[in-house]
């Protein structure tokens, strides 16, 4: 009889285990497939995006340029400067992605004379975003959003845009900002 009562009783956990779901962590993940794209100089453009990376278990693509800008500060913005003024195309280099694998595409960028930096329009301007979800931020030593959110506005024209995020500071920690934007925009729960 006991014996009965064993064999009874596995069947049921085991016919009960079939009618739950089943639970992985997969589960605690959005399940948007997530890339962001970023320009960074100084590294704190860069922090933000792979700190989003972390965050959202995002891919990262960073654009960068063929030739470098200055090193020093001033000369940095001249040369910047004098790009917007004349749009100035500096020639870039990206790794080659398939867009279609991504759901939403994150943009980052320093404020540059106001603007989006122009290594980032430049690569905006040479790939297609038709259909995605498209989140944008800037970083800024002081100068706060300016004309970043409109820049990125006009670029990203015809995809559904969700809110801008402006992160003034350096390169220190700014996992719990970056986390509640995320969570506003429904990118992590």
């Amino acid at each position: 009889m006991k014996r009965r009562s064993l064999v009874s009783g596995v069947i049921c956990i085991s016919l009960s285990s079939l009618a739950m779901p089943a639970f992985s962590m997969t589960d605690k993940k959005m399940e948007k497939k997530i890339l962001v794209v970023y320009f960074s100089k100084t590294n704190h453009t860069k922090n933000v995006a792979e700190t989003i990376s972390r965050l959202t278990g995002a891919d990262l693509l960073r654009v960068d340029v063929v030739e470098p800008y200055p090193e020093a500060y001033r000369p940095t913005t001249e040369v910047v400067k004098k790009e917007l003024e004349e749009n100035i195309i500096r020639k870039i280099k990206a790794p080659s992605v398939d867009l279609s694998k991504y759901d939403v595409i994150v943009f980052g960028t320093p404020t540059w004379w106001h603007h989006v930096s122009m290594p980032l329009q430049t690569w905006i301007k040479e790939n297609s975003f038709k259909g995605k979800t498209v989140a944008t931020y800037n970083t800024d030593g002081g100068g706060g959003t300016m004309h970043t959110e409109e820049d990125f506005q006009k670029l990203l024209k015809g995809n559904k845009l969700l809110p801008h995020m402006t992160i003034f500071g350096s390169n220190d920690d700014q996992t719990a900002e970056l986390s509640k934007w995320l969570k506003e925009i429904n990118l992590i729960k």
